[in-house]
């Protein structure tokens, strides 16, 4: 078996980002640790400007840390230029966000196949592929609506499909049910745990709602810079 399907997912070790605001550096984290395993479902909670949305960003390689490390399956990023850096996240991670940041013009089924046709697949090889996760998230008859044809529920259930769609090691989800009511925000989390129950997919999710974060395995807190058990 290889790493995707075992052990550790994303490992980070002292990690630390500082931006500088004129003249003035203003650190927003100070040597986090964490370990992902696969299949685990982590929630990061916070308060507002605690810097989880930087965090995100650096466990999936979207910005460079200030310093300390960052593994995605045992391959160092911050030793990648931009071109492996995003074959590595087209191959191994899902993002989700709170808008869900699908393109008007496509269908549900066309936005959900994107990322396998980033990966060099045909659409005759994506759409089927498309078509079954959406019918995953209980979309089957909304393969060819458009978002704005879509509920919000059913957007971010959309979303979810497209981060899902590679068989990614991990889906980063940043405040994924940020704008939905209580309700679908209960079944949007309903049906990241089904996905992770069946496909063995790691979450890793900002979330400020505590009551659903403590549905997720792990709990962590991230105060003054340091991430600590929640």
């Amino acid at each position: 078996m290889n790493d995707k399907n075992t052990g550790t997912v994303i490992a980070c070790r002292d990690l630390s980002k500082t931006f500088t605001l004129g003249m003035v550096d203003v650190p927003v984290l100070k040597g986090v640790n964490l370990d992902l395993q696969r299949g685990e479902r982590i929630a990061i909670v916070g308060a507002s400007g605690s810097g989880k949305s930087t965090l995100l960003h650096l466990l999936g390689g979207l910005d460079n840390a200030s310093g300390g490390s960052v593994q995605i399956l045992g391959q160092d990023v911050q030793k990648m230029d931009e071109t492996q850096r995003g074959e590595l996240r087209n191959h191994s991670l899902g993002f989700v966000y709170q808008f869900h940041h699908l393109l008007p013009e496509f269908t549900a089924l066309e936005n959900v196949a994107m990322p396998l046709l980033i990966r060099g697949m045909t659409r005759a090889e994506a759409a089927p592929l498309a078509a079954e996760m959406l019918e995953q998230v209980g979309l089957a008859q909304r393969l060819n609506h458009h978002p704005a044809e879509l509920s919000g529920g059913e957007r971010q259930r959309t979303a979810v499909a497209r981060a899902l769609v590679t068989e990614p090691a991990c889906v980063l989800a940043d405040e994924p049910t940020g704008n939905l009511d209580r309700n679908s925000a209960q079944a949007l989390f309903d049906l990241m745990q089904r996905l992770n129950e069946k496909l063995d997919t790691s979450f890793i999710v900002v979330t400020h709602d505590i009551e659903l974060a403590k549905r997720m395995q792990r709990m962590m807190r991230l105060v003054d810079g340091v991430l600590l058990p929640g």
